[in-house]
C-alpha cells in the first residue's frame, strides 16, 4: 500500500502541470483524494493509536469518501468492457 500511494502522488503532479485548464480542478481533487488515502494508510500502520491520531484518521477517511466520486468517470462498466472485447 505504501508503494501504491507513492506512484499516484508522483504522477498526478506531473500530469497536473500538463493538464488543460478544464482538467486542472479534476487533477487537484484526484491528488487530494489519493493523498488523504495515503495519509490514512500511514497512520493506520502506527503501533498504537491515541484519540488524536484516530481523529486525524477519521478526517482523512472522510476526505477520501467526500472526493472519491472524481474517479467514477473512469469506471469501466460491463457494457464498455464487452465493446472492447469485441474489437
Amino acid at each position: 500500500m505504501r508503494n501504491l500511494g507513492r506512484c499516484p502522488l508522483g504522477v498526478l503532479p506531473v500530469a497536473l502541470r500538463q493538464a488543460d485548464s478544464r482538467h486542472v480542478l479534476l487533477f487537484k481533487r484526484a491528488l487530494e483524494c489519493v493523498r488523504a488515502l495515503a495519509d490514512f494508510n500511514m497512520m493506520a500502520q502506527y503501533r498504537s493509536h491515541t484519540p488524536e491520531i484516530i481523529a486525524y484518521m477519521e478526517e482523512y477517511l472522510d476526505g477520501v469518501h467526500w472526493m472519491k466520486d472524481i474517479f467514477l468517470e473512469f469506471r469501466v462498466s460491463k457494457r464498455k468492457r464487452a465493446k472492447v472485447g469485441k474489437q
